[in-house]
């Protein structure tokens, strides 16, 4: 049977969105690169009279508009921390879930990865990742009933976000959290017995506390597993009993051989055992060897969880911050945003005519055009040999003698 590891790294959440601190800062610089190189080409080709009305549209002696001031992949890293926070709110607002909110928020940030914040409306996406993650989770709120929440009635707002979202996190629906870690791990310390009940009690209060805000805000669900937040959030909450329940998990020691020097297999090529192999097996997973590399990464993570207690969510609502960190970049996102996708709504609905007039002009071609031909083909890959049958010709319907 395959360890609990062994099966994680076969989740979409591990191979598809599980990151080094390099390799995130690389896909955050490559996506912000796009969106200004994109932006820019539609803004040269908007007409003035459409521009975003803003002195930094404003065209050239030449009439072409001069491009505006981008985001840089900094910025945009504070806007999606910023709408992280303004999703719990609107989750608390809704009462969903701890497990709904941390679904969203997870795939809103997976979302900002791979697309730019200057690309599609955040303030919509917050809302369409909220409702995508009450499906995902088993839940199938009413969209009217749900939507009337946020003072919205338009559905299509919401549906025109979802099967970008969808597109974005790559369909990857499953988000593995650390809450039922949290409640094994308090068992588990429970199962010791020597540990006061009150004190298990408060520190799994704490960490479910950290859980519901740190992680979701950070980047931690890229780059650590559940079990390791788990961890770093109970060490956050009582770093003795963390460490107590690492050092009683990782204290396997292998016991010594039996063979000793005087017995006749102690000498030559002796057959490894079925008994040898889960000693080596065991040793591998839960020696006493992986506890400072498993205390190590703990720490780490324990310290990108520190920069975002739950005490920061009134910092992020604060409005002396907003004004002085958020009001200036948002400022600057109105200016540069793309203005072809800024609007839901009217991209599902361009996007609709443009497939119904190319099935039109498909249509009207002959059937035996090669280029509809080709177009097919390239649907469902390189066209397939035909296989030609010898066919016998018999008066008996079922065929030839066997």
């Amino acid at each position: 049977m395959a360890s609990e590891d062994a099966r994680y790294r076969q989740s979409s959440q591990f191979r598809l969105w599980s990151f080094s601190p390099s390799q995130l800062a690389a896909a955050r610089e490559k996506t912000n690169i796009q969106a200004q190189s994109s932006i820019a080409a539609r803004i040269a080709s908007t007409p003035n009279t459409s521009a975003p009305t803003s002195n930094a549209n404003t065209p050239d002696p030449d009439g072409t508009p001069s491009l505006p001031d981008f985001l840089t992949p900094a910025e945009e890293a504070v806007m999606v921390s910023f709408y992280v926070s303004e999703l719990l709110r609107a989750g608390d607002h809704a009462e969903v879930g701890e497990v709904v909110k941390a679904t969203g928020a997870a795939f809103f940030r997976r979302f900002y990865v791979t697309n730019s914040i200057m690309t599609y409306p955040p303030h919509d996406m917050i809302i369409v990742a909220l409702f995508f993650a009450c499906k995902a989770e088993g839940i199938f709120p009413r969209i009217g009933e749900f939507i009337s929440k946020f003072g919205r009635d338009r559905p299509e707002e919401i549906l025109a976000g979802e099967y970008l979202l969808c597109q974005g996190i790559r369909f990857a629906f499953d988000v593995k959290h650390p809450f039922r870690a949290l409640k094994g791990a308090a068992m588990e310390l429970r199962r010791l017995g020597d540990i006061d009940e009150q004190r298990i009690n408060n520190a799994e209060r704490r960490a479910r506390e950290i859980l519901g805000f740190s992680p979701l805000i950070t980047d931690a669900y890229f780059h650590y597993t559940p079990s390791q937040i788990m961890l770093a959030a109970l060490s956050l909450a009582d770093r003795v009993l963390a460490e107590r329940l690492i050092s009683h998990t990782f204290h396997y020691v292998a016991p010594p051989s039996d063979s000793g020097p005087g017995t006749p297999m102690a000498t030559g090529d002796a057959p490894v055992s079925r008994r040898d192999v889960k000693v080596e097996d065991k040793e591998a997973i839960i020696g006493s060897h992986i506890r400072d590399k498993v205390l190590g990464t703990v720490l780490a993570c324990r310290d990108m969880l520190a920069k975002e207690l739950p005490e920061r969510r009134e910092h992020w609502g604060n409005k002396v911050v907003y004004k002085a960190q958020i009001q200036p970049i948002r400022k600057k996102l109105n200016k540069c945003r793309d203005p072809d996708r800024w609007n839901l709504v009217e991209l599902q609905r361009a996007r609709r005519e443009q497939a119904g007039n190319r099935s039109d002009s498909e249509d009207d071609e002959p059937e035996e055009n090669p280029r509809s031909l080709e177009k097919d083909a390239a649907v469902f890959g390189d066209a397939l040999p035909a296989k030609r049958r010898k066919v016998v010709k018999t008066e008996d319907p079922f065929g030839p003698p066997l």
